[in-house]
């Protein structure tokens, strides 16, 4: 787990500051869940060493119920007034859960709206330390801890410690590349983006040091993207320019501005990395006469505890409906695979003109997607990942940009030194490599 001193560090906040006396002692017990507190000698030991002691605060057990209440901490509201306008605050939350699933989670005052994102933590022999961040935290009026097993069993767990820090002016970054007039993004400062939207996510990722960089990426507006693509005169694709990029959608938002891009490099050959039900695929199909390969875990993809991120539409027959609706089904070639297990080698001799890589978003898997994508595209050729977003707000609320953001940088030189030009297209979720070396 990333100490977040260091994570303030790296996004050049000051450093946190406990807050003591904001979670009150006593918690509220709802639905009549048993809890138990530690002796009195117990409490003394406790008091010696407060944090990495394996004593519980107190134990408790949810109702079988998936999301009943159990326990909820007031939250001092002086001390929440005491916060600056633009400051965070961090609840770490050592726990240990003997049995189910334990939701964690700040809520307001009606006991119905959240005032952060949930944690859930499964069961583990081991104490686990986990971050709630709450971006405006006066919003927020107890911390919860609910039963989140779905299979209709009770979550059975211990607190074993809580404390709060305060992040000064952590609650939302300046990017210099939010002004129209920017015309790159500097990696340095990306870097410190990405340690910022992570702490809100309590740094779903493994990150690589970054080293000291000067390097920058590129930022190509969508109003000068037929140039760029050597088609000036065609009409700008048409950009959401009202919505946020935080709610942004490839179907309705990123579709126009892939549609200029396949039509301008009009591949014969397209690979991409994650069908899902197909809409990429049908895309290039529709405004061009390539060949279409497209990659798709067989039971789709799924987050870091197992469980599947898109349902049931990105596995079995929903891999691939749309293109097979649309009846392209004859020029495409469905495969069904990790795409880390993806045997380049037969593709090498006859390589692809345009690679789109929208498969996994862990870093490592988009790394892994990336090096595989440029062994097969030809020289000159073009590489597009989706899900690419250096808006910070997008970070702190979309888990797929982070990991698809994080795997750039961290790769930045090599990737750069295989293109003619490597650009963001703003505005958008799309990173675009053209001229492939």
């Amino acid at each position: 787990m990333i100490d977040i001193a260091r994570s303030a560090t790296q996004f050049n906040a000051k450093m946190p500051q406990q807050i003591r006396g904001l979670i009150q002692d006593r918690p509220n017990v709802h639905n009549d869940s048993p809890v138990r507190v530690p002796s009195g000698v117990s409490r003394v030991l406790r008091n010696v060493v407060p944090w990495n002691t394996d004593i519980a605060l107190i134990e408790a057990t949810t109702a079988p119920e998936q999301w009943s209440y159990a326990l909820s901490y007031p939250l001092h509201e002086e001390s929440l007034q005491g916060l600056a306008p633009d400051d965070a605050l961090i609840i770490e939350c050592r726990v240990r859960v003997h049995e189910g699933d334990l939701g964690i989670v700040a809520i307001g005052a009606d006991y119905s709206s959240f005032a952060s994102r949930e944690r859930t933590v499964r069961a583990n022999t081991a104490p686990v330390t986990v971050r709630v961040w709450l971006r405006d935290p006066g919003k927020a009026s107890h911390l919860l801890f609910r039963n989140a097993a779905s299979d209709g069993t009770a979550t059975r767990f211990g607190i074993l410690g809580l404390r709060a820090h305060k992040m000064p002016g952590g609650r939302n970054f300046q990017a210099s590349w939010s002004s129209p007039e920017s015309r790159s993004i500097p990696l340095a400062e990306l870097g410190r983006a990405l340690a910022w939207a992570g702490t809100t996510w309590d740094q779903p990722f493994p990150a690589r040091p970054l080293a000291a960089t000067s390097a920058s990426l590129e930022i190509v507006d969508t109003a000068d993207l037929p140039s760029v693509l050597g088609v000036a005169g065609q009409a700008q694709p048409i950009a959401a320019n009202g919505k946020a990029l935080a709610d942004w959608k490839m179907e309705a938002d990123d579709a126009p501005i892939l549609e200029q891009l396949w039509r301008a490099v009009a591949p014969r050959r397209h690979l991409e990395f994650g069908t899902w039900e197909g809409f990429g695929a049908t895309l290039v199909a529709r405004v061009t006469d390539a060949d279409i390969w497209t990659l798709n875990l067989p039971e789709g993809e799924t987050g870091a505890d197992g469980e599947t991120l898109y349902s049931s539409t990105d596995s079995g027959q929903f891999i691939g409906r749309l293109y097979r609706e649309a009846g392209f089904a004859s020029r495409v070639h469905q495969v069904l695979c990790d795409s880390r297990d993806f045997d380049t080698r037969p593709f090498e001799r006859e390589p692809f003109d345009t690679v789109l890589i929208d498969g996994g978003h862990t870093p490592d898997v988009v790394a892994s997607d990336t090096e595989k994508a440029l062994r097969v595209v030809r020289k000159g050729g073009t590489c597009v990942w989706h899900d690419f977003c250096p808006d910070p707000d997008t970070l702190s609320r979309n888990l797929a940009p982070l990991g698809v953001v994080q795997a750039a940088v961290e790769n930045f030189d090599a990737w750069r030194a295989r293109f003619d030009r490597l650009f963001w297209i703003r505005k958008s979720w799309i990173l675009v490599g053209l001229g492939a070396k």
